[in-house]
């Protein structure tokens, strides 16, 4: 199953960068940043079956962008609010993949493998 988020999501260093700043406007951010997330997430089904496998493909304009520092815990955390995901821990989820596509768009697409 493969699922598309049309959004730029927040890379850690925005993420830490934020927590340095103001720990409460950065959870605030991140609350949004779910919102934002859940109208993507939503349409997946629930996963019955575990162990799960990731692929997350990073559609990215900047080719001298860092891959290890693009964060899904804002997706993993939204898809357990929802009832998608039971857990994140490695009962649940054995192997994450990012890979990287140059393109003029920045968004993610998530595939599901069980």
């Amino acid at each position: 199953m493969k699922y598309t988020i049309m959004l730029k999501l927040d890379t850690w260093n925005e993420i830490i960068g934020r927590c340095r700043a103001n720990k409460y406007l950065a959870n605030s951010y991140k609350q949004s940043e779910m919102k934002d997330i859940s109208w993507f997430v939503r349409q997946i089904p629930k996963i019955e079956k575990y162990p799960i496998e990731l692929v997350f493909t990073w559609h990215i304009r900047n080719p001298r962008s860092d891959l290890d520092n693009k964060s899904i815990k804002s997706i993993l955390d939204e898809m357990q609010n929802l009832g998608i995901l039971e857990n994140d821990n490695v009962k649940h989820i054995r192997k994450i993949t990012h890979e990287a596509v140059i393109d003029k768009n920045e968004y993610v697409e998530m595939e599901i493998i069980c």
